[in-house]
């Protein structure tokens, strides 16, 4: 087999300071090898740094955050959920002055997988009423915490509550899909209840007017480094519900749900603090993006993003090397992770509009098998097949604005990465590219 050498010198000049490190990387072709009519080049020059990424939409999906823990690599994160309460029927009532509350629970039922990210160590809940109106045809962000009274609703509060994600709670013999069951206050209940017969509970646009929802926060948590954990629940879920308890003037017990289901406006909001993490690194990289050639990260919720960027990208096109069989962009986990601290499953690959707009890259468009991006525990890595992107850059239909990676699950999970740079040592980030010589 013969081989090639084409070798040109690297020279990495990057700039310090806060700022984007400047795009001075030269064109470097190490050692191809030409084999049946190609030529494998893995040695383009890169470029890589984490910043904070805007805040995205947490409403109206599939899973709702609550929940404290302290990560050593990434600080603290803090999540809390907020919810519609509506109706199960109109008309509630009639009115009833001898109608007394024994308890009112409001239950979330955990997803039925990864219900929990880091550990389960009991923490103090809060809830609290909502005092704004949450509209169903708007959208929030994970940065939105609701207006809300000061009071902690729940019965006994402060009070700790332990998750127990995989083993349903029995009540009344009957045992029920794992939730969270937080026993709110009974005044709230007898007050409910003073609204039967009422115009607020004619239907659910007079009652959200009057009662708004509920927010549901972990309370000021104090927590050291890998304790804590984020709960993850599915309020889609019929167990996901508030459930009010009462009696009449002769003792017959009752009870009425208030629902949560898709009719209500739901979303996650979550608190960030990277500069508080224990483990030398990211503050580092936020603080001088310079640094980020070695090491770089991610983090679901609108944590943390990574450029990455491909400054002489577009040399290829004055080079022999234009036709593109195959453009890998392998992306290698950097060394070990807490086991409750798991990579994201998967990886997003953006290009950039003119605007500085995320864009799908062609090979994302042409269908989810076609891009990859998924995480392969056996090599601890993230491939993307950018092919058709790579090739437009060079064909010039494409500006080399270069990517950025977000993980997969960004508004439904607080999974964050640390991914090896350009530079690392060991396993290095690295775009693979596959020429035809014929």
């Amino acid at each position: 087999m013969a081989v090639l050498t084409a070798a040109a010198a690297v020279v990495l000049a990057v700039a310090t300071g806060c700022k984007k490190p400047q795009d001075a990387v030269g064109l470097s072709l190490l050692d191809p090898a030409d084999t049946l009519g190609t030529v494998r080049i893995d040695s383009t020059a890169m470029i890589t740094w984490a910043h904070a990424d805007a805040p995205v939409r947490t409403s109206a999906l599939s899973t709702n955050l609550v929940g404290a823990y302290v990560d050593d690599v990434f600080g603290p994160v803090v999540a809390g959920a907020a919810t519609q309460l509506r109706l199960s029927l109109n008309n509630v009532g009639p009115a009833d002055p001898s109608l007394t509350c024994d308890s009112l629970v409001l239950s979330l039922a955990f997803i039925n997988v990864d219900p929990v990210y880091g550990d389960l160590d009991p923490q103090v809940i809060s809830v609290h009423r909502i005092t704004e109106e949450l509209y169903t045809d708007s959208i929030y962000k994970s940065d939105r915490q609701p207006a809300m009274d000061a009071q902690d609703l729940v019965q006994g509060a402060p009070r700790l509550f332990t998750p127990s994600p995989l083993a349903g709670p029995v009540v009344g013999g009957d045992t029920l899909t794992p939730q969270l069951r937080i026993p709110l206050d009974v005044a709230l209940g007898n007050e409910l209840l003073s609204h039967w017969g009422q115009p607020d509970m004619a239907d659910n646009a007079a009652f959200l007017a009057w009662f708004k929802g509920l927010a549901v926060v972990p309370g000021n948590p104090e927590q050291t480094p890998l304790q804590g954990g984020i709960w993850r629940f599915n309020l889609l879920d019929g167990a996901s519900k508030m459930v009010l308890y009462y009696h009449n003037a002769d003792g017959e017990p009752r009870s009425f749900d208030f629902i949560i289901g898709s009719g209500a406006m739901r979303y996650t909001f979550v608190q960030f603090d990277h500069g508080a993490a224990s483990v030398p690194g990211l503050p580092a990289v936020l603080a001088d993006s310079s640094l980020g050639q070695d090491q770089t990260y991610v983090q679901a919720m609108g944590g943390l993003r990574t450029e990455v960027r491909f400054p002489f990208l577009d040399r290829y096109a004055n080079s022999p090397y234009r036709a593109l069989a195959k453009a890998e962009l392998v992306v290698p986990v950097a060394g070990a992770f807490h086991d409750t601290y798991v990579p994201p499953d998967q990886l997003f690959a953006f290009r950039k509009s003119a605007d500085g707009e995320d864009l799908l890259v062609p090979d994302q468009i042409s269908g989810q098998g076609m891009v990859g991006g998924l995480y392969d525990a056996a090599s601890g890595s993230y491939r993307f097949n950018l092919t058709r992107w790579v090739q437009g850059v060079i064909n010039g239909t494409y500006p080399n604005t270069g990517l950025a990676l977000v993980p997969g699950s960004n508004g439904i999970s607080v999974n964050r990465l640390r991914m090896a740079g350009p530079a690392h040592a060991g396993d290095p980030m690295k775009l693979v590219l596959t020429f035809t010589t014929y």
